[in-house]
């Protein structure tokens, strides 16, 4: 099913998507818009999505083999998780339900090279990517390497919440790279 003119559903989640809410569904078209749009500022190169929607479940297999989600990844698309973490589990509660949409994507020019050609368009204190020809809002953009590069995206969280969770809830940084497997994080 075509979201957008280049991505559908089914490079996101082999799930049925009927089975997506609304919100999940209004996560994942906006996604593939600022996907479009950073599509056409590569001109036009294809784009692979490598990690879309994920289940609490994907948590454990990802772990299992070698990589390190965080238990309260935005790729989770609002899909309820019992956190782990005593940290998180004082500022969020027994469960997190704030994820807001999440892809990891590489671009056929390379993920290392397109992150750094849109790198000077950054606008660290908004998230705001102020392209040549168009403007998008990222929660946050990451450059992340294990064995090779990819790029992971998530939604802003004002796509889905008010300003007072955003302000409680929200306190990142919108523009990192990890260069050891997600490790270890720097800003941009």
């Amino acid at each position: 099913m075509k979201i957008t003119n280049h991505f559908s559903v089914e490079e996101f989640t082999k799930r049925d998507p009927k089975m997506l809410t609304p919100i999940q569904t209004l996560m994942l078209q906006n996604i593939c818009n600022n996907l479009e749009i950073i599509r056409a500022f590569l001109r036009n190169v294809p784009i692979k999505i490598s990690d879309g929607l994920r289940l609490p479940s994907d948590i454990n297999r990802l772990r299992k083999s070698g990589y390190n989600p965080s238990e309260t990844s935005d790729h989770l698309f609002g899909n309820i998780v019992k956190l782990r973490s005593k940290v998180k589990t004082k500022l969020y509660g027994k469960y997190y339900v704030y994820s807001v949409g999440a892809c990891d994507f590489v671009p056929s020019c390379g993920a290392q090279e397109a992150f750094n050609l849109m790198k000077t368009y950054f606008t660290r204190q908004t998230g705001i990517i102020s392209l040549p020809d168009r403007h998008i809002k990222v929660g946050q953009m990451i450059l992340e390497k294990r064995d090779s590069f990819w790029i992971h995206m998530s939604n802003p969280p004002d796509l889905i919440y008010s300003d007072q969770i955003v302000a409680s809830f929200f306190n990142r940084k919108h523009f990192l790279q990890s260069l050891n497997n997600g490790k270890s994080y720097e800003t941009v």
